[in-house]
């Protein structure tokens, strides 16, 4: 695990102010950030998160905010919400050698966008021809500022389940 591993369970969640909980933007499976095979997201380099094997094509905003980072390739997108949480999802391992091809941005950088709007889609089959991993990693990138992360590992509905109950 890297600097940034913030990761309780129910048994011991520490001491804190508030809960920020976070929906799924995708449909698919909830998996451990140790699944993707990218040093990087294993490492916590980009924060404590969790992964999904989506199941579906679009991506939901998991809670209102602003849109940071989000470059013409979108493959990759980093938004903060309200209460400053930022956040990264990163669509497929190696997913900008796909030169866009597939992905469609929906809300663009310095854009704001509501919880449950869509802003982005993908082609999951053109990710499953030429991408080694479809898994999408979903972080906080600030993840120094918060005090623990409780992640859910099962199937989810986006715009329903959540994934991660944040502790500020």
């Amino acid at each position: 695990m890297g600097p940034y591993n913030r990761l309780v369970t129910p048994d011991n969640i520490p001491k804190h102010a508030k809960t920020f909980d976070i929906l799924s933007p995708l449909n698919g499976k909830v998996v451990t950030l140790d699944s993707v095979p990218e040093l990087i997201y294993t490492q916590r380099l980009f924060g404590e998160g969790v992964a999904i094997a989506p199941s579906g094509y679009q991506v939901f905003a998991p809670f209102s905010g602003k849109m940071l980072y989000f470059p013409e390739l979108a493959c990759q997108m980093r938004f903060k919400a309200i209460n400053g949480l930022q956040v990264q999802i990163q669509l497929g391992m190696d997913s900008h050698l796909m030169m866009a091809e597939g992905f469609k941005r929906l809300v663009k950088e310095g854009e704001t966008f509501e919880q449950g709007q869509v802003i982005a889609e993908f082609a999951i089959h053109k990710m499953k021809n030429s991408l080694m991993s479809t898994l999408c990693p979903i972080t906080i990138l600030n993840s120094e500022k918060v005090k623990g992360v409780q992640a859910f590992y099962y199937s989810v509905r986006a715009k329903e389940d959540k994934i991660m109950s944040v502790y500020i």
